[in-house]
């Protein structure tokens, strides 16, 4: 038997976004109840269970949602609760619940960025247990990012899982221990899990090169990630070395310009295989670089942004898997069935 769908609770008094946003969310493999009134959302919320509440802020020029928020928190007190909000002088106000697993969206909603916020706050919600095996550590933060970031940005299908593959390649060439390989290939799956958390998701799509105030909000996601994985006792390494994946061995790299062996061993090598990928991947501003340009850039950052014995490693298993590695993107979006870009 498969597992039961979540249950969401979706509130809205636009009959149109409640039913496009409902059949979406039912596609993306949510059990919906739709509601179009705050009383009708409170009277569902007293009697049936919801993983999770989706509602609108303001209903007919009332800020009635703080309502359906109240009685999911009295009623439901684990449910996720997603509020819609198409007033930006509401923003400061429900930043103000933005915390654990409530989070807030900007009207008018794109149905798969929700979709993506709502499988990230309920596997986050169970992450929480102190219980949990390694394994299933593995499984929920794989869904994860595939439910999160390669939903939004669908041209990074398989890149946290080629990531884990090079990461655990990487570890055993480098003499670390069983457990410290695992957790350094936890990290290599969910290195860019803070970017689901950045106030604008539109970067992940843009058709160009970011501006400087982008990549200034870019530079955000490794803390912010290392932060929203949270607090789990075995997932402590594993938020250091995602922590780490952007700095440099000379120390420009971000978020801390941490340098030389100050940065994990298992961070450094999460470094290199992140940019690896990110150069063998054709994206609709760039294409995948040939195997001598990527041997080259790699062999010019030697020393700079990358640890001199970790690139020659990587350089080593280049020359046996690199022409093979580069067509790995390429096959996970066939596999994916995403549109190869053009």
């Amino acid at each position: 038997m498969p597992p039961p769908r979540p249950a969401v609770l979706l509130v809205d008094d636009d009959r149109r976004t409640l039913e496009l946003l409902g059949a979406l969310l039912d596609g993306s493999g949510f059990e919906v109840t739709l509601a179009r009134a705050p009383g009708s959302a409170v009277e569902l919320l007293r009697t049936s269970r919801y993983d999770a509440v989706v509602t609108d802020v303001v209903f007919d020029g009332w800020s009635e949602g703080a309502l359906v928020l109240g009685t999911a928190r009295e009623h439901q007190p684990d449910a996720v609760v997603i509020l819609m909000t198409g007033y930006p002088a509401l923003e400061a106000a429900v930043a103000a619940v933005k915390q654990g697993a409530t989070d807030y969206l900007q009207k008018p909603v794109d149905p798969v960025v929700l979709a993506a916020y709502l499988h990230r706050a309920l596997r986050e919600r169970e992450m929480a247990s102190p219980s949990l095996a390694f394994k299933d550590l593995v499984d929920i933060m794989t869904a994860m990012v595939a439910n999160t970031i390669e939903r939004v940005d669908p041209y990074t299908a398989g890149h946290g899982s080629r990531t884990r593959k090079y990461c655990r390649l990487m570890g055993l060439r480098l003499g670390l221990d069983t457990s410290t390989r695992e957790r350094l290939e936890l990290a290599g799956i969910a290195h860019d899990y803070g970017k689901i958390y950045l106030d604008d998701l539109g970067f992940l799509t843009k058709k160009g090169a970011l501006t400087l105030e982008e990549y200034a909000a870019v530079q955000k996601h490794p803390e912010l990630g290392a932060r929203k994985l949270g607090h789990h006792t075995q997932l402590k390494e594993v938020c250091r070395f995602v922590a780490e994946h952007h700095e440099k061995w000379d120390g420009s790299g971000y978020p801390r310009k941490t340098a030389g062996e100050a940065i994990s061993l298992p961070g450094r090598i999460l470094g290199v295989v992140e940019v690896f990928d990110s150069l063998a991947t054709k994206r609709s501003y760039k294409d995948g670089w040939e195997l001598t340009r990527v041997v080259e850039f790699l062999q010019g950052e030697r020393g700079k942004h990358f640890d001199p014995v970790v690139i020659d490693e990587f350089l080593v298993l280049l020359g046996d898997y690199g022409e093979d590695w580069l067509q790995a993107p390429r096959r996970d979006l066939q596999a994916a069935g995403v549109a190869l870009p053009v």
